[in-house]
């Protein structure tokens, strides 16, 4: 069963063992530091700290605004008109037209791998008909890939031959 004097025996020896290992603790700990020539020296009180607290004016308490409640004071502010810029080509390499001729410009997006951005981007730079296309030559169609920032494209899915067909079939 349960042995009352047994538990009592062990708990008192662990008491007598903690007691004895604290004490003998500081005692070595007081030895170690004697030789340290440590003196109690004065510790002087650490200096006041000193805050500026700057509070802000009331005006700049205020929330910041929503966008609609800046959407809202813009309402007030006259609109200015839009400047339309025309854009023209950086460089003007042979062929390049300034506009396309009889006002109207082929349809490019016929060669396989030129869509609706490309085509506005050839136009940009002056390119607006297959028989230009069909004419470049290795110069031009590097000046292109520059400007395109496809290197090897033009090349790669033969833009130059595509419209030469184009053009011996509408020839026909």
């Amino acid at each position: 069963m349960f042995n009352t004097a047994l538990v009592l025996e062990t708990a008192g020896l662990v008491l007598v063992a903690y007691l004895a290992g604290c004490g003998l603790g500081y005692g070595l700990r007081a030895m170690i530091h004697a030789g340290r020539g440590t003196r109690s020296v004065p510790v002087a009180a650490p200096a006041p700290v000193v805050r500026l607290e700057t509070r802000p004016a009331p005006q700049q308490l205020q929330r910041p605004r929503s966008p609609a409640a800046r959407l809202a004071a813009r309402v007030d502010e006259p609109l200015q008109p839009a400047k339309l810029v025309v854009a023209k080509p950086a460089t003007t390499r042979s062929g390049a037209l300034s506009s396309p001729r009889g006002g109207v410009a082929d349809d490019l997006k016929q060669i396989k791998g030129i869509g609706p951005k490309i085509e506005a981007s050839l136009n940009g730079m002056g390119y607006y008909h297959l028989d230009q296309i069909a004419l470049w030559s290795r110069g031009d169609a590097e000046f292109v890939e520059d400007k395109l920032a496809f290197k090897g494209r033009v090349r790669r899915e033969r833009w130059v031959e595509q419209a030469s067909e184009l053009l011996k079939k509408a020839a026909a």
